[in-house]
């Protein structure tokens, strides 16, 4: 008997207590069905709205398709060797990001300006919230229409006021001021999407920290930058990712003002990749651009995740 009491597992904790029960345990459906069950339906649209078209879109640049007579014919690597070597893609390439230099910036500022003029607002903000979000909803090719009868030479509103101020006309067949012409354009549809990111940002941001920030006798631009600021670094972030995509993407505007002149000075990649497509029938050109073009893409957005992403979105999760 001493030597079994010796042998026998004590119970953790002091000598003699009793063990708790246990209540049941709840176990996972075999080898995580459930899971899989819920995530497939997103992982199936994925696949068929995201991968597929990518990995067809690869593959045609390697073919020379005739849309008339369906004819595809394998080329290898002419596709991309013609492209790249042309004198068309690169200028479309400067074209695009200097357009995204020119219309990121502003429209991440002039939101964030307006989101924080209207959340400061008692009365009317639902107003001033439709008036600055009717750009967006708006058909971008339609007003795109209406901007460039304003830009018309001498009797556009455009060249009759702000052109005799600046000294500068005819701006839309300058080959210096036909794309910053495109940006307005951009920049004034691109704002209210941001404005609205930052006000569901704004709406989140602990109204303790505002009021002990304001007990302490910190200013209005103490309280953005040390309260604010950090509290909407993700949605920050967001609005920086989506904004520089629908930049580099840019087309309607390009497509109903300039068409891609003066001598293809506001020719952009999406513009140039509808030329090869549709206006030449080049369906292998046009993948090779459209290529060009995600790689582009890509590669800013991991740029800008890297330089301030990550230091933005950290400062929000404080």
């Amino acid at each position: 008997m001493h030597l079994l009491a010796r042998t026998s597992p004590e119970p953790a904790g002091r000598p003699g207590a009793q063990r708790p029960e246990r209540g049941p345990v709840l176990r996972s459906a075999p080898h995580g069905r459930v899971e899989r069950l819920l995530v497939a339906p997103a992982v199936i649209g994925l696949v068929v709205a995201v991968v597929i078209p990518v990995v067809l879109v690869v593959a045609l640049g390697f073919f020379s398709y005739d849309p008339l007579t369906g004819a595809l014919e394998p080329v290898g690597t002419d596709n991309f060797l013609r492209l790249l070597t042309g004198s068309e893609l690169l200028p479309a390439a400067l074209h695009t990001l200097a357009y995204a230099a020119m219309t990121v910036l502003p429209i991440m500022l002039v939101g964030l300006l307006l989101a924080l003029g209207i959340n400061t607002v008692a009365r009317g903000r639902g107003l001033l919230r439709t008036a600055y979000f009717l750009p967006v909803a708006a058909t971008l090719a339609g007003m795109s229409v209406v901007w460039r009868w304003m830009f018309y030479p001498e009797t556009g509103i455009i060249d009759s006021s702000i052109g005799r101020v600046l000294g500068v006309h005819d701006w839309l067949n300058s080959t210096s001021l036909a794309l910053p012409a495109v940006a307005v354009v951009g920049c004034w549809q691109g704002v209210g999407s941001t404005m609205i990111m930052f006000l569901a940002a704004l709406s989140g941001v602990p109204r303790a920290l505002l009021e002990a920030a304001t007990l302490d006798g910190a200013g209005p631009w103490h309280r953005f930058w040390t309260v604010t600021w950090p509290a909407i670094g993700p949605a920050t972030v967001f609005a920086l990712i989506t904004t520089t995509r629908d930049s580099l993407r840019v087309f309607d505007q390009v497509a109903v003002m300039t068409q891609g002149d003066p001598h293809g000075a506001s020719t952009t990649l999406a513009y140039l990749m509808w030329q090869r497509g549709i206006g030449f029938s080049d369906l292998g050109g046009a993948s090779v651009v459209n290529v060009v073009l995600l790689a582009l893409v890509l590669l800013t957005i991991v740029a800008q995740v890297r330089v301030v992403g990550r230091r933005w979105e950290l400062a929000g999760a404080r």
